[in-house]
């Protein structure tokens, strides 16, 4: 039997074992092939199906597409709503954007935008409009979302793919920023922000174990202020995700003298140390992981587990997102007194059934 002879469904049978670069160099040994798997719709539901499971199958391939919008009434993003929003948003003028601290996640210095997400959010939890908030996504925010990520496609060439493989490519594509390429939280800001130090974190430092060589440390200063790190995940798909961070643990001595003298006087701040993580989908929910979980016991714990010399994956919640989002987030550590710090690599996203 010739190559060209192939029965479709042997093909698919024998792609289930090939990584995507054995598929697409495949692609390239016969026209047969390539037309297959550029333009066939069928294979690249297979692979969706064989790499990530019948769930995720259902989700991407038989319901996200078909689902209507959500109204803006479900999601309390009618005029009448952001009007009320935006006018509670208007009491934080000046430096309070700043100081507060999820206002200066939510980037409140530049606009109102992950005010009122926020705000929605809330709403939705203390008088939900609906229980019946569904995922969807148009082949035209698809086009949208890839045109924005990929310089070499346009209104043109897209119409050539198959919108499942552009499926099966977001569903791989590593959705991760970087430490070093997030902004600093910094609450110490003055009237018209003119001693306003939010700006791109500096204090990074030299690691050859983090993801390119370098990352951030985070400890909380003298003052009251409080630091930390924040940033935004750019037009995310409708999905379930995983909120995973990259963090390595550390006792820094060089403030173990002023940790010790403030402990003296109250014995009981030995045990204060706390990080608080956030998170929200401006088309979604949020997700939270305070000092409750992120306390005294898990830095000691995981400090005896991997010391100050190996990194770790800490899951810090997961997010649901209804509709293509942004994702606001932050992360702080305080009550440390410089001793106890935290090393950050990265935060990526993981999609989950």
């Amino acid at each position: 039997m010739s190559i060209d002879n192939l029965p479709h469904d042997v093909f698919y049978e024998l792609c289930k074992y090939l990584s995507l670069i054995d598929i697409i160099n495949l692609s390239k040994t016969c026209k047969q092939f390539h037309i297959l798997i550029e333009k066939d719709n069928y294979f690249w539901m297979i692979l969706i199906q064989n790499h990530f499971g019948s769930k995720l199958y259902h989700r991407y391939v038989n319901e996200i597409f078909q689902n209507k919008k959500n109204s803006d009434y479900d999601f309390y993003r009618t005029e009448e709503d952001k009007q009320k929003f935006e006018k509670s948003f208007r009491r934080y003028e000046g430096l309070h954007v700043c100081n507060i601290w999820l206002l200066n996640v939510l980037n409140g210095k530049d606009n109102s935008d992950g005010y009122i997400a926020h705000k929605s959010i809330v709403k939705q939890k203390e008088r939900p409009r609906t229980n019946r908030l569904k995922m969807s996504l148009t082949i035209e925010e698809l086009f949208e979302y890839y045109f924005n990520t990929n310089k070499y496609l346009n209104k043109e060439n897209i119409l050539e793919i198959s919108i499942y493989k552009l499926i099966y490519f977001y569903l791989i594509q590593s959705k991760r920023l970087l430490g070093v390429d997030l902004f600093a939280i910094n609450q110490s800001c003055t009237p018209n922000h003119r001693g306003c130090f939010n700006i791109q974190y500096w204090k990074h430092e030299y690691d050859i174990n983090c993801l390119i060589g370098r990352c951030v440390r985070l400890y909380s200063v003298r003052t009251l202020y409080l630091g930390g790190i924040k940033g935004k995940f750019i037009s995310i798909l409708p999905g379930i995700y995983e909120i995973i961070c990259r963090i390595k643990l550390d006792k820094n001595n060089e403030y173990l003298t002023y940790y010790n003298e403030r402990c003296n006087k109250n014995h009981e701040l030995e045990k204060c140390v706390e990080c608080y993580f956030y998170a929200l989908a401006d088309h979604g929910l949020d997700c939270e992981c305070d000092g409750k979980k992120l306390n005294f016991d898990w830095f000691e714990s995981n400090y005896l587990l991997h010391g100050n010399q190996y990194w770790f994956n800490q899951t810090m919640g997961y997010i649901k997102v209804f509709e293509v989002s942004n994702i606001y987030f932050g992360f702080r550590i305080r009550s440390d007194y410089g001793y106890r710090n935290v090393l950050f690599d990265y935060i990526q996203l993981n999609i989950i059934e």
